[in-house]
């Protein structure tokens, strides 16, 4: 099967990419290259933190606080709370839903309590139709429908519905940011692979304002701007070009305006995308519900672990 000479250009660009921005690194660009990591959570794996910001923000608390927010856990049959990834949980175990988030940022918050412990592809989508009463109706939709039925709400083939931990570990990723010499903003390449296929995926600037004063909060950006989605294939690979007007490995020093903790690679299991926030939906309810950081690619702090996954090839974009 022949390639579109636009995809084939598209394709040879990525590939080249580390080579031409070594060639120019000297003269216009300064690169920097940061591996994924696999996340369960806002800066947590097995429960324990991918990265310690003691030193570069240390009053923001969603990113030292413990025990640490998670944003999946493992499914517990019978249970009102799914339980805790650690490096004991079976990896065969299924991937589920939880309310961590919300018990830190809104303690007593209510959310539907047939939400919580529910395996993801139990948690269904919103759905528009003749039945539609609820802001958030929400249906457990099927792979595919039938052969001559009619318009429906269903999966692609090949969606994974109910992921496992194991599963949901297998994602590897990339991130190289070129930064400008001359100071007007960065360009940011992002790679993942042997995440799930044709899964919806946004993309998260987070880190702190005004760092290392009195003022210092923490924030979550669209990163460069909505839309701030990537799709990825049959194979789960996805790739994106953006350009920012700021350097996104700038230094997180007393005085700065803001600094970047981490990019967020952030998983929409039901498929839908809800604006300039990741912490809510269309009707209110939180991350971990129906969406959830994946990977994370740190840019600042201390990272503690080395990452679960390796990225091969190291070269940028997806295989045609």
């Amino acid at each position: 099967m022949k390639l579109k000479k636009s995809t084939l250009v598209l394709s040879l660009s990525l590939s080249l990419l580390s080579l031409s921005l070594s060639a120019n690194a000297g003269k216009r660009y300064q690169v920097t290259s940061i591996p994924g990591y696999v996340v369960h959570g806002i800066n947590t794996y097995n429960g324990q933190p991918i990265g310690d910001y003691s030193q570069v923000a240390p009053n923001v608390a969603m990113l030292s606080v413990q025990p640490s927010i998670e944003e999946i856990g493992v499914y517990q049959a019978g249970e009102t709370e799914s339980g805790t990834i650690t490096p004991q949980t079976d990896r065969n175990s299924l991937v589920a839903t939880t309310r961590s988030f919300l018990n830190f940022f809104n303690p007593g918050g209510e959310v539907d309590p047939n939400s919580i412990n529910v395996p993801l592809g139990e948690i269904g989508n919103n759905v528009f139709g003749g039945s539609f009463t609820a802001l958030d109706q929400r249906v457990a939709t099927p792979e595919f429908p039938a052969l001559g039925t009619g318009p429906a709400l269903h999966r692609k083939k090949g969606v994974a519905a109910n992921p496992t931990v194991g599963d949901w570990e297998k994602i590897s990723g990339r991130m190289t940011v070129a930064k400008r010499r001359n100071g007007l903003g960065s360009t940011v390449y992002i790679t993942v692979r042997d995440a799930f296929p044709h899964a919806l995926y946004t993309l998260w600037d987070v880190g702190a304002r005004n760092p290392l004063t009195s003022d210092e909060a923490g924030y979550a950006v669209p990163l460069g701007g909505l839309p701030n989605s990537i799709t990825t294939d049959a194979k789960g690979c996805g790739s994106v070009k953006i350009e920012l007007s700021y350097d996104l490995v700038r230094a997180c020093e007393a005085g700065a305006e803001s600094c970047t903790s981490y990019v967020s690679a952030f998983y929409h299991w039901d498929a839908q995308l809800y604006g300039g926030s990741p912490a809510a939906t269309w009707a209110g309810t939180p991350t971990g519900v129906y969406a959830g950081n994946q990977m994370a690619f740190p840019t600042s702090g201390e990272v503690l672990v080395e990452p679960q996954t390796a990225f091969k090839p190291r070269r940028h974009g997806c295989k045609k």
